[in-house]
Formats: structure tokens, C-alpha cells, sequence
């Protein structure tokens, strides 16, 4: 990890692992393996069904649990005021202690938006999270959660890839002082057949998926990969040890559109841009 630049952005390491969607002793496995390569930053969710497991990997890792930075999200089904808070106990039991960063994992209707975000500062102030955050708002959502938080916010996770559009949310996140992190941050793969991120990979002698990770970590924005094989998580990683001309970070942005959106629910049709 020696040649790896190892930074936090709002708090937040620079660089994380993703475990959906995985489950059982494929997420404990995963997790553990990328512990042994030095990842700190464990993302899961109520809705992928493994904080057991990531709990699990964590407590039998041999690392202290302070030198973690584990984030859970609360799922829709739990966001209403009957369900939030034995929703996040839950969590904290099956990881196995307070977590650093409680998301809302998707955001409700307006009219549930302020409520759900009370719930979440709640969280904060009864010491079930130490930062809080919102995933998949909209630069509308976005204004509208910093405000009722007092700012208090620290993060928007989101999909972020070179091939979706994302950069007045970008914007509006760094208007804000808050950090986006990316999920699906090589667009499952598709990312990776671009024929400008392979040219620019062979040049410098780089994995496309080097290259496209190191686009994101260039804009400040942290990714959150997934992967189960140990030489795809190294690699990964070695994003972090070099870094891209302007030129080549202008023709990778160039590949994106607003269309590029792989995680779309129906529920959020038409949300996007509000």
C-alpha cells in the first residue's frame, strides 16, 4: 500500500469496497480480501441482505474496528417513522457497533423527505452513526437535505461512471461541501469497452479499469468498486498510484450523457433532473 495515495475527502477515505450483491460467505470472503489489501472503506446496505456477513468479516479481520470506515444505508421499506430507528438498531447488531456514515439509501417522496431526513440526524445525535448522508438525490434533493441538516451532510453516493453524465451534480456536491462517492464506477463493465479508456490504458500501461477509476478519483470523487477476485481489487486499487493528463480526464468526460444511467427504478422515473 506504500505506493498508494491514501487521502479523505469530507472525512471519507478516497477509496472503498462495494459487497452488492453479495451475500453469505461470498461477501465475508470478498470483504476480507480486500482488508488484506488494505481497503478500510466497507460499504454495504440494509437492502443487499450481507451486514452480517460484512460484520463478520470485519470483527474476524484482526484489524481494530476504529481504523475502519464502514457506511450502511436505510432501505425505503424502513424510512417511515414506525420502522427507521429499529431498522438501524438492527444494522448496528448485525455489523456489530455503530457505523461511520448512515445513508439514506433512496429518496422519498417530499412530502416524507424531511421527516426521513429528522430520522437520520436522529441517528447521529443518539451516536448510531458519526456522519450521515443521503445516496441517489438529485441536486434538487441534495439542496433540499442540506438545508433541513443544517448542512450537517457529509455525502451523496451515487452512480457515477465515464459513461453518465454527472457533472452538475458534481457541482452542486461541491457547492455544498459535501463529497460524492460512486457506485457501479465502471458501469458493470460496460465502461470498460470504450474504446478511448482502452487506447489511453495501453499508452500509459494501465488496466482500463485503472484508468476509468483514476477519472473519478481526479474529480474528487470516491469510488466504490466491487470485485471478488483478489488480482480485480488490486488492480483496482492502483488507480490511486498514478494520475491522468487533462487531456486524457477531457476525452474520457467527453464519453459520458445524460442517457448513460444504468440504475434507474421505476419510482425514479423522472426524478433525476429535480
Amino acid at each position: 500500500m506504500a505506493t498508494f495515495k491514501l487521502d479523505r475527502i469530507c472525512g471519507i477515505p478516497n477509496f472503498g469496497f462495494g459487497t452488492f450483491p453479495l451475500r453469505g460467505d461470498e461477501a465475508f470472503n470478498a470483504v476480507r480480501t480486500a482488508i488484506d489489501l488494505g481497503i478500510r472503506h466497507i460499504d454495504t446496505a440494509q437492502m443487499y441482505g450481507n451486514e452480517r456477513d460484512v460484520g463478520r468479516a470485519i470483527r474476524q479481520s484482526g484489524v481494530a474496528r476504529d481504523a475502519f470506515f464502514l457506511v450502511t444505508k436505510v432501505d425505503p421499506s424502513n424510512i417511515g417513522q414506525d420502522r427507521f430507528s429499529e431498522s438501524v438498531a438492527k444494522s448496528i447488531d448485525e455489523l456489530g457497533g455503530p457505523v461511520d456514515l448512515l445513508l439514506i439509501h433512496w429518496p422519498p417522496e417530499d412530502r416524507e423527505l424531511e421527516p426521513a431526513l429528522d430520522r437520520l440526524t436522529l441517528e447521529k445525535q443518539k451516536g448510531n452513526t458519526r456522519e450521515i448522508g443521503v445516496s441517489n438525490f438529485s441536486a434538487r434533493m441534495l439542496r433540499k437535505a442540506h438545508a433541513r441538516t443544517n448542512g450537517t451532510i457529509i455525502n451523496n453516493q451515487v452512480e457515477f461512471h465515464p459513461l453518465l453524465d454527472q457533472h452538475e451534480l458534481l457541482a452542486t456536491a461541491r457547492e455544498l461541501g459535501m463529497a460524492l462517492s460512486a457506485y457501479c464506477p465502471l458501469a458493470r463493465g460496460a465502461a470498460l469497452k470504450s474504446k478511448i479508456i482502452q487506447g489511453i490504458a495501453q499508452r500509459l500501461g494501465r488496466q482500463p479499469a485503472e484508468v476509468a477509476l483514476r477519472w473519478i478519483i481526479q474529480q474528487g470523487v470516491i469510488p466504490v468498486p466491487m470485485s471478488t477476485k483478489r488480482h480485480n481489487i488490486a488492480s483496482n486499487l492502483s488507480a490511486l498510484s498514478f494520475e491522468l493528463s487533462a487531456e486524457d480526464m477531457a476525452a474520457i468526460s467527453a464519453i459520458g450523457s445524460p442517457s448513460g444511467r444504468l440504475i434507474n427504478p421505476g419510482w425514479m422515473a423522472g426524478r433525476w433532473g429535480n
